[in-house]
């Protein structure tokens, strides 16, 4: 409830209607049988039609079958076969009345079956598709081609257990149908059987190697397992395989992300916002990426498109509202949250950001108002109670304020501001011993915050212990500069990410030198310095920032050679 920047729980990693959509493939059709010999004519234009097929001339051969049938109208094989043409060619329509002859024709056919089946599932009638599945199963039962397809199409009917087992039969039949696996890895992906998914998705890497699609779900299931160069490594793979598509530029631009390489995660979401701009998803990706850099400025036109092409897209809208939050455009975030709240009116985040918005516009009684309903709605957290707290000791009623702030810290004990502010609220009411308390609590959960050691120097200065009041104050002090220097630090390493951007190198380097020395436990700072000095040939340099950062950072690695 923290103020802090979403993504959807689609980008966390997957969701079930997305990952089904891993299980389409290009599935085969069955072989033609040979027909009996003694119609010439109709026999050597089914010939030519078998020649057209393998030759991929799927039009060539249609009319060779459909010269056939003139001859042998009769025949399973050629309704079978002109169905498959017809298939091939994208007909389904016609596919399905040729293969339905066949099988009137001859019951037991379990070719036709079977690319019925396949006919059925493109016509996206996966019920019907089923059934002719499980025909062609009970037909040959040792085809571990059909045990896939009637697999693929119970995972899509929500049946993921039965998939399972006939994926797994196909690889008992089969072991080299890479597709069984793949369809099998991501069935065990739905069933949160995420080991043995991956497992299974690097089989069907390692049969077809080519395909993208196994790359790329083979990348997801590495990603959440979290092995991040591994998942990288299949990302590129997939990219080089097929012309990228926004969705697989994003998962990029995650992996940048999550190696903590912003720079590259953003090019790559730039990359999918241009491919796709009408995609909200691709637009609030750049725009959390841009946060993360510390460039609100340019995120928030990047959700306010995310809510433009999609007003119904909840998250990107709450983003647009916490990044107009931390641009202090307080009116803008008010009018975001209340939209939110008027498409959930139970959402418990939605109030509390607005009364974040509303105390900031000074708008107490209504932020009150919210933030009671935001406890109201969400009991279990602490975030509301601390800011009603704030506001009740902002507007001097310290009993309320106190009350707000006990609640907070008896729902989550480790709260430090909430600590210290009920340190202040203390103070003020003169209760001294408490206040002290409470302050070296709040300094014990947090020692960085200066505020907190301010507070405590008063209070001890009051109790007249002006030694232990002096060394708290000197403490607020330092914290309070350092504080100051890291703003200034973030500032010029922004302002040298843009220069390093628009290829100004010594600028660059002037302003990660200037960020370091104001802030030299900032490891951001010492890892932009050491790309810089990398690409203008000073790899001993580069070494010595890449080592800094990663001390102060373990997340921050030098980029392999």
């Amino acid at each position: 409830m923290r103020l802090s920047i979403q993504r959807p729980f689609l980008q966390r990693l997957v969701v079930s209607a997305f990952i089904l959509l891993s299980l389409v493939v290009a599935r085969g059709i069955g072989k033609a049988l040979p027909i009996p010999s003694g119609q010439n004519a109709g026999e050597r234009e089914y010939q030519q039609g078998l020649q057209a097929m393998r030759n991929n001339d799927a039009a060539a051969a249609i009319r060779s079958f459909r010269r056939a049938l003139i001859s042998l109208p009769k025949s399973p094989e050629v309704h079978y076969s002109l169905g498959s043409a017809y298939l091939k060619s994208g007909d389904v329509d016609r596919a399905v009345i040729e293969f339905r002859k066949a099988i009137a024709l001859k019951p037991d056919y379990a070719e036709a079956y079977f690319n019925m089946a396949v006919a059925l599932e493109r016509r996206n009638d996966l019920n019907g598709a089923r059934t002719f599945y499980q025909y062609a199963v009970k037909l040959r039962p040792q085809w571990a081609e059909a045990h896939d397809g009637l697999g693929f199409v119970l995972a899509h009917n929500g049946d993921y257990s039965g998939a399972k087992s006939e994926f797994e039969t196909a690889i008992k039949l089969k072991p080299e149908l890479a597709d069984a696996h793949f369809h099998l890895g991501t069935t065990l992906w739905l069933l949160k059987q995420y080991p043995e998914a991956l497992e299974e998705l690097k089989k069907s890497v390692t049969l077809n190697p080519s395909s993208a699609s196994a790359h790329y779900y083979l990348g997801l299931a590495e990603q959440q397992q979290g092995h991040l160069d591994d998942a990288f490594q299949q990302f590129r793979d997939a990219a080089k395989l097929n012309p990228p598509s926004a969705d697989l530029l994003s998962r990029l631009g995650e992996a940048f992300e999550q190696l903590n390489d912003l720079e590259d995660a953003i090019t790559e979401f730039r990359k999918a916002v241009a491919l796709e701009p009408q995609s909200a998803q691709a637009h609030n990706n750049l725009g959390l990426a841009l946060v993360r850099e510390g460039n609100a400025d340019d995120a928030i036109p990047q959700f306010e498109a995310a809510v433009q092409d999609d007003p119904k897209f909840y998250v990107a809208r709450n983003n647009l509202g916490l990044a107009y939050l931390q641009k202090a455009l307080w009116d803008k975030a008010e009018s975001v949250f209340r939209t939110l709240i008027q498409l959930n009116p139970d959402d418990a985040e939605a109030y509390y950001n607005l009364g974040v918005a509303l105390k900031q516009e000074e708008h107490f009684d209504s932020a009150i108002e919210s933030l009671n309903k935001a406890a109201q709605l969400a009991s279990g957290l602490p975030e509301p109670h601390y800011l009603l707290g704030v506001i009740f000791w902002q507007q001097g009623k310290l009993r309320q304020a106190e009350s707000e702030l006990e609640t907070a810290i008896r729902i989550q004990p480790d709260y430090a501001r909430a600590h210290s502010i009920l340190g202040s609220v203390l103070r003020q009411e003169g209760n001294l011993d408490a206040a002290l308390k409470e302050l070296q609590t709040a300094i014990t959960l947090d020692p960085t915050y200066g505020g907190s050691h301010q507070e405590l120097g008063m209070v001890w200065r009051q109790k007249g212990n002006l030694a232990e009041a002096q060394k708290e104050f000197q403490k607020a002090s330092d914290l309070n500069k350092a504080k100051v220097n890291r703003l200034a630090a973030t500032i010029a390493t922004n302002r040298g990410e843009q220069d390093l951007r628009n290829g100004n190198l010594e600028a660059a380097i002037q302003q990660f030198r200037s960020a370091v020395k104001q802030s030299p436990d900032f490891a951001r700072a010492h890892y932009e310095l050491a790309r810089a000095l990398l690409a203008k040939g000073d790899r001993s340099g580069a070494d010595a920032e890449f080592s800094k950062a990663h001390q102060l950072d373990p997340r921050l690695q030098a980029p392999s050679e």
